[in-house]
Order: structure tokens, then sequence, then C-alpha cells
């Protein structure tokens, strides 16, 4: 049994050699410089210093939690918890920060790497499809963010000097950035060098193949959706953070935006192929593409119905057209 495994992972080795993410790249960063390149011809405030810092600082926030669920994708299934899960954080965060300070930022992570662990594990040991176990838990945490408050909470005036940790700049550089920079360094290091992180997109590319190559399928699952929990509560806090408030309803509209900006970026439905750089690419598209259609004065009703024309454009493209039976 121990010798068909390594035989096996030799050429599963060979396989995942082969994956590259790089042409989704390459067709991403051209959308975003077409994106600009249109936006900066439709109005002549799109390029200036305040429109550009309102930008990447939704950028920013959209990226955490996309970075996250990048990981959920990429095995395959989806994580619809991560807007329950931002509200929770956001509610815990505000209420927490008051009295135990800096330890507060601690403590979401904690949440969040509590939250995406649970729908791991219900996911793999019980085997439920991801869609079913992430919209139930969705449900679950805004539940419980409503149980610690029914209404929105501001954040004492005390802790405003601890929320310029996200709000403040450091040498010029806005933290936000800088948060949205480790988030990356810290994700990619894990996707492109880490033996855990090449056996999640491995397992999202070819699943038996993983099983026979000796890969701990239950335990990558698992891990993924912790990472897709930790981006939840890092950008819940950011969040927080910037509205100086925190309710149960503050992360719902990341759902889709969330899972849009990991498609756009080429990480593809079926699992297997992109990663957080591909994601960061998508989280500028995505910025982009709403702070421009906002700015060049696009209707809001229709800037959903391009959003969604585009969404299903880059999975015509994306997808393994080989996995199209398991698609449901």
């Amino acid at each position: 049994m121990h010798a068909i495994p390594k035989t096996i992972n030799q050429t599963g080795k060979r396989v995942l050699a082969r994956i590259s993410t790089w042409p989704t790249i390459y067709f991403s960063i051209g959308l975003l410089v077409v994106f600009v390149v249109l936006f900066t011809r439709g109005s002549r405030g799109f390029l200036s210093p305040y429109n550009l810092s309102s930008i990447l600082g939704s950028a920013s926030i959209l990226f955490a939690v996309g970075a996250g669920v990048t990981w959920a994708i990429a095995t395959g299934g989806i994580d619809l918890s991560i807007g329950g899960l931002m509200s929770l954080v956001s509610v815990i965060f505000i209420v927490t920060v008051g009295t135990i300070g800096y330890w507060a930022f601690l403590l979401c992570v904690l949440v969040g790497i509590i939250g995406g662990f649970t729908n791991g594990l219900i996911l793999a040991r019980v085997q439920i499809p991801s869609f079913i176990v992430t919209l139930g838990m969705g449900g679950i945490f805004t539940s419980m963010a409503y149980l610690i408050s029914p209404r929105a909470l501001s954040a004492p005036a005390h802790t405003f000097g601890i929320l310029d940790l996200v709000n403040g700049s450091t040498m010029g550089v806005r933290n936000i950035y800088i948060i949205a920079v480790l988030v990356f360094i810290v994700f990619f290091v894990i996707q492109r060098f880490t033996v855990a992180g090449r056996n999640i997109f491995y397992m999202g590319s070819n699943i038996r193949m993983s099983w026979l190559s000796g890969i701990n399928v239950v335990q990558s699952k698992q891990l993924a959706f912790m990472f897709s929990g930790v981006g939840a509560s890092v950008a819940g806090v950011m969040l927080a953070c910037r509205q100086y408030s925190g309710y149960p309803t503050i992360g719902n509209v990341y759902i889709l935006t969330a899972i849009a900006t990991v498609i756009i970026g080429g990480t593809a439905m079926t699992g297997g192929t992109g990663g957080v750089l591909n994601t960061l690419i998508g989280a500028l598209i995505m910025s982009v593409l709403q702070n421009g259609m906002t700015v060049v004065g696009i209707d809001v009703y229709l800037q959903q119905t391009i959003l969604g024309a585009l969404v299903i454009a880059i999975v015509a493209i994306s997808i393994d057209r080989k996995k199209l039976a398991v698609i449901k």
C-alpha cells in the first residue's frame, strides 16, 4: 500500500508542476489596465490622489476576505459564511476593544480560526456539500452577532487611538495597505512554499489522485476553510476600524463581492488553479470597476448587471470543463 502512493506521488508532482496561474494573471492584469484606461478617459478625477486612496482602501479589505475564500474555492468548494463571520467579528471587536485594547485584534483572529475550522470540520467529517455547510454556518454567525448586539455599535472615543492601528499611517503609508500586504505575503508563502499549501491546490485539481498520493484530504479541507475564516476575520476588523462601528449585517455585501473578486482574478470555481496573487489582481479590478462606474455616473442598478455579466464571462473562460460533471 505504501509503494503505490510513492509512485503516484511522483506522477502527481509532475501534474502539479504543469498547473500554471500565469496565463490567467496576464488576462486579469490586461483587464485591469483596460478598466483604468476607460475610467480615466471617462473622468478626469479618476486618478486623483483622493480617489486612488479610496480605491486602494476598498481593495485592501476586499483582498483580505477574498484571499481567505481563495483557499476554499481552490478545493473546489465555496465559503458562503464569510459575510456572517465578518459581521460577528466586527461586533466582537467593537464590544471588546474598549476593555482589552489591542488584544481585541488577536481575539477576533482567533474567532475567525475557530469559525473557519468548524466549517472545515463539518465539511470533511460529515461530508456535506460546502454550499450547505457554509450557508448554514453563515446564518449561525449572523445570529450570534445579533445576540451580542441587535443594533449597530459605535467604537468608544477612547479607543480611536487603538483603531489607528488600521486607520493610521506608518512612514507615510496607510496601515490598511500594510495589513493587506502582510496578508498577501503570509498566504502567498503558504501557497507556494509549504507542503500544506500546495496540497490544498493539488487536492482541488484532482482529489482522487491526491488521496492516492497519500495527501490527507480531510486535513487539507479543514486547513483551507480555516484560512478562509482568518481572511474573513481580518477583513471584519479592518471594516470595523474603518467605519468605527460594528453591526450584525456589516459583512453581508462582501459575500458575493469577495467570491466575484476571486473568480475575476482567475481562480477557477472548479478548484486547483489560481491563488492569492490572482485574488490581489481581482481585488484591484473589483475596486476600480466599482469606483469607476460610480465616478463616471453609471446607474447603481446597471452596475450590478455589468458586474454579473463580467463574472459569468470570467467563469466561462477559466472553468475546467473536464470537471463540469461535478458542477450542480
